[in-house]
Formats: structure tokens, sequence, C-alpha cells
């Protein structure tokens, strides 16, 4: 499709994910039956340790959380990952050669987030 890997091509396939997108969401809840979409967890069922993982995918790539509890359900340890942990080092490949202000275009084009980084 768009093999470019310029900023405009980067936008296109962008609108093209939320296109499709909003058609799976359309899908699912047309499919969706009737009922409850949250049963709430009684505080007292919590007396055993735990782990939990989940990966999820964001319109910049996946996102992980891992979270351990202890009695109690209160979080001994987790972890988060955002996406824009792995996608800062491409930034740097892709303004080599560039202006610095080309900067803010190429940096914005990728839509890293900075505290995602940090995470």
């Amino acid at each position: 499709m768009l093999e470019e890997g310029d900023v405009d091509a980067r936008v296109r396939i962008r609108i093209l994910e939320v296109e499709q997108s909003m058609s799976i969401i359309d899908q699912v809840l047309q499919q969706l039956p009737p009922g409850q979409v949250c049963n709430p967890i009684d505080p007292n069922s919590l007396t055993d340790a735990r782990e939990g993982v989940a990966l999820i995918e964001s319109f910049r790539g996946d996102v992980l959380a891992w979270v351990k509890t202890g009695c109690g359900g209160f979080i001994e340890r987790c972890h988060l990952r955002d996406p824009s942990w792995f996608q800062w080092p491409l930034l740097e490949a892709v303004i080599e050669g560039n202006i610095v202000a080309d900067f803010p275009l190429c940096n914005k084009s990728f839509n890293c987030s900075y505290s995602g980084h940090d995470l």
C-alpha cells in the first residue's frame, strides 16, 4: 500500500487504521449480547496473592501492563510499557540528515509519548 515511510505515508496509514478500528468497534457493538458489561469485585474475596498481565494494541503499538498483588488486593509490584519506549530510537534514524526545522514534523508524525517513555 504505502511504502514510502515518510511523514505523509505515516499520516495516511494512521487515518486508515482509525477507519478500520471504527469498523471493528461497530461490528462488536452490533453483536454484543444484552446484559451487564462489568461485575464488581468483592474486596473480601481478595485473600490470596495474584498477578496478571494485559497486552493491548494502541494506535502507537502494544501497551503492556503487569500487576502483582499481595493478600488483601494491595498492589505490590507493577510494570507498564508504552510503545513509545521502542519508537524513540527510530526517531533518531528518521531525523538523520534533515534540517533542524524538520524535527517537529518528524517528531509528531511518530506521536511518541514523553511520559509513556518514562514509565
